[in-house]
């Protein structure tokens, strides 16, 4: 079982390296920051666990518990911190005539606000409850502490550089296309029909080859039961089958739900679209060009009607690597700006493959 540890970190670790090195970021300098970061980080994991457990708190294996979570969450957030700080450094700079947005900090700071509210609520139950019970609230609260730091570092980091590169795009842009209600209706139809289009739906007919293999288990599940009669172990393979139709049905209905859910918050988007040197205001969200765990690899502009750029990204979420398209409609008379972005993306992403123009 260790040698399979062994290998599995092995694996993590080359991978995690292959997509570090791909990605625009990369630089030998930021790596040394980290792996200095790293070497402070394990230094400082031990002296502390040898302060908690041999130091004043031995004799109190509640105290060293407490301490020990709060030195966990303090450790975690910290780390987070110059991590990020390492690897996405570049922060937007505004001019003083650019109203600066705080909608992403928004969000975070609520989730802030509800985490401390339970910790002083879990704080005040620990005082309150009689002896025996005091425990459970305030480990609880530590808890949730200890988990949650880390965490809302790293969201409030990002969304600080979200709403900084937000407010320099819409300050500064590159090019700003706004958008008729009559044009952005037909672009949300045809988003539409495209996700209806390209939706992973269960047909009986076509896919019920998929399903032999549950339909075999269950039945043999339902033939060797050491119990019950033929009409029990019959009504157990019915109501098993019953429920994989239930749950085929369930997926179908959970798709195209998702894909009016996606329409419907597009037709409530804003209609216009900003690029500027950060990132791309687009469809009602705000997407930077380069982040270190998404970052831009392609831009095209197929002449197919409606005529929309393509901009592609590669994203990580762990060590799975994801390529997502983002299309933007081109508003009549927005051809003329595919020149400026064509230079200015070749400028700022100089990995990326970008084709927004007709080969001449």
């Amino acid at each position: 079982m260790q040698v399979f540890l062994v290998i599995f970190a092995i694996c993590t670790i080359a991978s995690s390296w292959a997509a570090w090195r791909r990605s625009p970021l990369y630089s030998t300098k930021i790596t040394l920051e980290l792996v200095a970061i790293f070497l402070l980080i394990v230094p400082t994991v031990i002296f502390g666990t040898i302060a908690i457990v041999g130091g004043p708190l031995r004799n109190s294996p509640t105290a060293q518990a407490i301490f020990g979570c709060i030195a966990a969450g303090v450790i975690g957030a910290g780390a987070t911190g110059l991590i990020i700080r390492a690897t996405d450094a570049h922060v937007a700079q505004l001019p003083q005539s650019v109203r600066v947005l705080t909608t992403e900090r928004h969000k975070v700071q609520r989730w802030i606000w509800r985490i401390v509210s339970y910790v002083l609520i879990a704080a005040a139950a620990t005082w309150a409850l009689p002896g025996d019970w005091a425990w459970l609230p305030g480990i609880s609260g530590v808890l949730l502490l200890v988990g949650s730091a880390p965490t809302l570092m790293a969201l409030y980091m990002r969304a600080r550089r979200v709403d900084l590169g937000m407010s320099q795009v819409m300050g500064a842009p590159w090019a700003h296309w706004q958008y008729t209600a009559e044009e952005w209706e037909a672009w949300c139809r045809h988003r539409l029909d495209e996700d209806l289009a390209g939706m992973r739906t269960f047909y009986w007919k076509r896919d019920w080859r998929k399903t032999r293999v549950a339909f075999i288990t269950f039945a043999v599940g339902a033939c060797v039961l050491p119990y019950g009669s033929i009409g029990n172990r019959l009504a157990i393979f019915a109501g098993l089958m019953a429920f994989l139709v239930i749950m085929g049905s369930g997926v179908n209905w959970n798709n195209r739900n998702e894909c009016q859910r996606n329409y419907r918050n597009l037709l409530a988007a804003p209609r216009e679209t900003y690029f500027g040197d950060e990132g791309v205001f687009c469809n009602g969200k705000y997407l930077p060009w380069i982040f270190s765990g998404s970052y831009l690899v392609g831009a095209n502009a197929p002449r197919d009607s409606p005529a929309c750029v393509e901009l592609s990204f590669l994203s990580y979420y762990g060590t799975t690597e994801v390529q997502e398209t983002k299309k933007v409609l081109i508003p009549a008379g927005g051809e003329a700006n595919l020149s400026v972005l064509q230079q200015k993306l070749h400028e700022r992403c100089r990995k990326a493959s970008i084709h927004l123009l007709a080969p001449a």
